[in-house]
């Protein structure tokens, strides 16, 4: 489930700043550094003259870009004034539309104020788009009244996106049978800012490269276990999505542990164990609780649930090596509901262990089920900060 082959993410609505060279200098020190910055420190990391950015500084202020964060002491010769990014610089909006809950965040485009929210969603998908439509928009109001700008809006969901024009792919026995939404369509007339759409789970890979375990990790593969499969793909630090947002569409491979001989080998052969839906009709949330009972049985020492997540890690190790073998990932970040027990992701690294070219480490997440989350808002952040 990933969604072209760039983390650079696409628009759909809204104009961008195209700044000089000199501007986009500036801004790029002040991103980068964890603090205020002096106009001499941004002269000796960029290479311009003090003049120079003395002339971009007055006039990013001047536009509310930035803003003096009082003055730097301690060093010899004059007090120099410290520039930071303003608050009128801009905010940013994801939503998360997820089969279980609804999640936003706003926040500023350094990430220092963020706000999150979180709603039950409605079963239909008609009041689904209706909800995402009211929470963007009210994001849009609530930075006006803040006198700032939305710079982007980011929306996860839990389908694989083409990157190419933002739409939501229906796939086969994919566990969100509401019915499609589709994002680009509902806001790009009722919004100004850029719009942006990916998949769940190469958001998710997005936000462990942020924050989690692969903050330092160029090559990493994210294994995402819930009511479905999914793998988000980063390599050379840029997230890999496919020609048609089909990359780490996992549950589609073959699988020695899958008897049935129909589509979906994998993901069938783990939902036969026990860690997935086994019908049709199971609500996410029902097939998600079923497979933390068979887990909670397994580590209590229960001998039918241990040999089920036995099998299905054995199956999922299997794919973890091919993706190895294609890849050679320097990580594999095991994450979503399930995908974080212990259990699994230790029976799952026997199995890498056993056949994979080389010794690759697993390691849960560290974000837990606020991943998706997290790269989405990583996501409207990067594209607002390119697009000052």
């Amino acid at each position: 489930m990933t969604a072209g082959t760039s983390d650079e993410v696409q628009r759909v609505a809204g104009p961008t700043a195209l700044r000089d060279r000199t501007e986009q200098a500036v801004l790029d020190v002040v991103f980068a550094e964890p603090g205020p910055v002096t106009r001499v420190d941004i002269a000796g990391r960029t290479g311009l003259s003090k003049p120079t950015v003395n002339a971009a500084v007055r006039r990013l202020e001047h536009e509310g870009v930035l803003a003096p964060a009082g003055l730097q002491t301690g060093r010899q010769g004059r007090v120099a004034t410290l520039y930071e990014l303003a608050d009128t610089a801009g905010a940013v909006v994801a939503v998360e539309l997820n089969p279980g809950v609804i999640r936003v965040a706003v926040s500023d485009l350094l990430g220092r104020q963020v706000s999150v929210d979180r709603f039950d969603p409605p079963r239909s998908p008609e009041d689904v788009a209706d909800q995402l439509e009211r929470i963007v928009v009210e994001a849009g109001e609530h930075a006006r009244r803040e006198r700032t700008l939305l710079r982007a809006a980011a929306i996860s969901v839990a389908k694989p996106v083409d990157p190419r024009t933002l739409s939501v792919i229906e796939l086969p026995d994919t566990p969100y049978p509401e019915g499609l939404v589709q994002p680009a369509e509902i806001l790009a007339a009722r919004i100004s800012a850029p719009l942006l759409v990916d998949n769940d789970v190469n958001l998710a890979a997005l936000g462990e490269q942020r924050n989690g375990v692969a903050k330092d990790v160029d090559d990493f593969a994210y294994l995402y276990v819930g009511a479905g499969l999914g793998l988000g793909v980063v390599v050379d630090g840029r997230l890999v999505r496919g020609s048609r947002g089909l990359a780490g569409e996992i549950g589609y491979l073959p699988s020695r542990a899958d008897t049935s001989g129909e589509q979906h080998g994998l993901a069938r052969a783990v939902s036969g164990f026990g860690l997935g839906p086994r019908r049709r009709d199971a609500w996410y949330l029902d097939t998600v609780a079923e497979a933390r009972s068979l887990l909670r049985a397994a580590e209590d020492g229960d001998r039918h649930a241990l040999d089920a997540v036995a099998h299905a890690a054995r199956a999922l190790g299997e794919a973890a090596t091919a993706i190895c073998a294609i890849l050679d990932p320097g990580l594999i970040v095991l994450g979503g509901p399930i995908g974080t027990n212990a259990l699994l992701r230790d029976e799952l690294q026997r199995t890498l262990d056993d056949l994979a070219p080389a010794p690759t480490p697993v390691a849960a997440s560290a974000l837990g089920e606020s991943a998706p989350l997290q790269g989405a808002l990583e996501l409207a952040r990067r594209h607002a900060r390119d697009n000052l």
